[in-house]
């Protein structure tokens, strides 16, 4: 009975372990696959977006704020951390997978709203949003 329990315990522990890697994993197709690109082509639309390597910053009238992801080197598989730095120095880490989607999220949804402002001539609407960050 003990060992059937300790495998079970085993089984239900590598489950939880592989689900928090695809939730990880989804977040790292997110930022590579849509927010950096999005945040690549607005960059080309004004000097408020910076996309570049891992790293997009918004800037604002109050300071930059910017989110990078880093490969973590100290894991075996391919794994990435991310960050949230401002232009006041102070330096975010998001381990915690709820936090980091949101944050990831909160930038798709600033960069989504300006991309479709940029058809129009409205460059005040488009700080407006930037600065709502």
């Amino acid at each position: 009975m003990k060992k059937l329990f300790l495998l079970l315990f085993m089984l239900g522990a590598g489950l939880s372990t592989q689900a928090q890697t695809q939730n990880w994993e989804g977040l790292h197709i997110l930022h590579k696959d849509e927010l950096y690109p999005l945040a690549k082509d607005i960059s080309e639309l004004t000097d408020k977006v910076i996309a570049n390597g891992n790293v997009i910053s918004i800037v604002k009238d109050n300071g930059t704020t910017s989110l990078v992801k880093e490969l973590d080197k100290s894991v075996p598989i391919e794994f990435y951390n991310y960050k949230l730095l401002t232009s006041t120095g102070r330096e975010l880490k998001l381990d915690d997978l709820m936090m980091a989607n949101k944050v990831v999220n909160k930038f798709f949804d600033v960069l989504r709203r300006v991309k479709e402002n940029e058809s129009a001539d409205t460059k005040q609407e488009i700080e407006d949003i930037l600065n709502s960050l």
